[in-house]
């Protein structure tokens, strides 16, 4: 994966392992970087609860800042 990602591309940390996360648990607002180890920072609209995939009782609301090397492109959804 090649680093920095654009604004806007939907994300997901690398800590979000179940399936659901796949889609995207958050959206790149802002980029930082690079810093001296290559790597950048990616300020995220993520979900209200880490754990939860997204919803109507768990929205995107909650700005916070994760490391390049954590996030992970939401996957193509095809069918």
């Amino acid at each position: 994966m090649t680093h920095p990602l654009p604004v806007g591309t939907r994300v997901r940390h690398i800590g979000q392992q179940w399936h659901a996360a796949c889609k995207g648990t958050a959206t790149i607002r802002e980029i930082e970087g690079p810093y001296s180890d290559g790597a950048y920072e990616y300020r995220v609209l993520a979900t209200e609860d880490f754990s939860r995939r997204p919803s109507l009782d768990n929205p995107e609301t909650r700005e916070t800042w994760w490391a390049s090397y954590s996030t992970i492109p939401a996957a193509e959804v095809t069918r």
